[in-house]
């Protein structure tokens, strides 16, 4: 299928091969399809390309045309969708945003949207993002954005409102942390369940899950597993291949508390309630001792050498293939196959609860006649009061990366969970706005 299809970040050590995969594993593609891959990082850059061009030759049946380029330009111009996967700054602007966390006594498990390290990785993205979709509406004006940067709510929705670009976000959180627990009610696979989410991106609750036709969940809390989760014996972990590992009480223990379960396990759905993460006794009660600055900068090695060592020894694994699956979004808004899966999209009302244009994570169909998404269930009114805020404070951190507005920043930290003291507020944001001051762009 002739298509061009350009990721911005393509020398990704954690990203670009698993994207690559799902391209070379899905038939609708075939050597008329470019697959561009662009960096700033030549050598990174080099790396992955050789490492994806190794599986591009492994299997000329199924090969792309796979190709690199250091000019931004060259890659955006004609692309029919661009992928944007980068982390802006790099490793070390984000260990900084944890330690202008830390410097003044707060806390983030993740830091992808929420607290002090989510609004200053989201004010050096933002800017970043809205500078390539400019570019986009000049060289690929017709170009779908497919976003799994985070933090992906805010940079789905700056596109959107400020440039007027199509954008879907991807994220395999919820079916993944699913997964893992359908043998606890007797699944096998997918197919033999189904359920409703409702939410923002890593804050969104299962409403509902259904294992033939029986409350899923209420198997599970008749198994015990909630008892066995506030005596600290729950031992399900699930190893994120990005995020490292993630357990399973503190989900359990919302899911009790709240009434409905959250949709992504301890790591990432903790970061949006204090009583979990905002002190180290709360964190030491909980089991909560993931530690951003120590594993990330682990994880980014272990990425690289995954990538680089194969290579060097002539040793390479076989092939693997990607949880994301933005191949099939493509290949049905191209006229392929019809593809119902959970994403982040614009809410048109989808999710009553929230602001209409809000990017929400619910059920989408996307086909040759476009992306509609699926009513959610209701939410419960436990669970808006988290996601509801979380959604305006999001929208305000990105709109104070866009006005690069110190008092809308102050106002937005004001009201997140993990800051739990005015006094300090104002220190934290100049630290961390003239600390990303130098990542902004330099395009007009």
């Amino acid at each position: 299928m002739k298509c061009k299809i350009s990721i911005i970040g393509g020398g990704s050590y954690s990203w670009t091969y698993g994207l690559f995969t799902t391209f070379l594993d899905n038939g609708f593609f075939d050597r008329e399809t470019e697959l561009c891959l662009y960096d700033i990082n030549g050598q990174a850059l080099e790396d992955v390309f050789a490492f994806c061009s190794y599986y591009n030759r492994q299997y000329p049946e199924k090969a792309i045309n796979l190709t690199k380029t250091l000019r931004e330009d060259e890659a955006l111009e004609g692309a029919d969708f661009v992928v944007i996967a980068i982390s802006h700054g790099g490793l070390e602007a984000e260990l900084e945003d944890h330690r202008i966390a830390r410097r003044y006594g707060f806390y983030n498990v993740k830091g992808s949207e929420s607290g002090i390290a989510g609004a200053s990785r989201t004010i050096r993205h933002v800017p970043e993002f809205l500078r390539i979709a400019r570019k986009m509406r000049r060289l690929c004006p017709k170009a779908v954005l497919l976003n799994v940067t985070n933090p992906l709510t805010a940079l789905t929705r700056c596109v959107q409102k400020y440039e007027g670009v199509q954008a879907v976000g991807f994220c395999h959180g919820i079916r993944n942390h699913l997964e893992i627990l359908l043998p606890y009610f007797g699944a096998k696979g997918f197919e033999d369940v189904s359920f409703s989410v409702s939410g923002v991106d890593h804050c969104s609750f299962l409403t509902d899950v259904s294992f033939h036709g029986r409350d899923a969940l209420q198997i599970m809390r008749d198994k015990g597993m909630i008892e066995a989760a506030w005596a600290g014996k729950t031992d399900i972990t699930y190893d994120d291949p990005f995020a490292g590992r993630e357990n399973q009480r503190i989900r359990f223990i919302l899911w009790d508390m709240l009434g409905c379960m959250p949709g992504l396990s301890d790591e990432h759905c903790a970061e949006f309630y204090y009583q979990t993460t905002g002190t180290q006794e709360n964190r030491d009660r909980f089991g909560m001792h993931y530690d951003r600055i120590k594993d990330r900068s682990t994880s980014v090695v272990q990425h690289r050498d995954n990538i680089v060592k194969p290579l060097a020894t002539g040793n390479m694994p076989p092939l693997r293939v990607s949880d994301e699956r933005p191949d099939r979004v493509i290949e049905a808004l191209m006229g392929g196959r019809e593809f119902y899966d959970v994403v982040n999209y614009r809410n048109f009302g989808q999710v009553r609860e929230l602001p209409l244009d809000t990017v929400v994570e619910t059920f989408v169909t996307f086909d040759g006649t476009g992306i509609h998404p699926a009513i959610a269930n209701p939410l419960p009114m436990a669970a808006q009061a988290i996601v509801t805020p979380t959604a305006l404070r999001e929208e305000m951190f990105m709109e104070a990366a866009v006005e690069w507005d110190s008092r809308k920043l102050t106002s937005a930290l004001c009201i997140d969970p993990l800051v739990q003291d005015f006094t300090r507020i104002r220190d934290v944001v100049r630290d961390m706005m003239e600390y990303n001051a130098q990542f902004l762009p330099k395009d007009p």
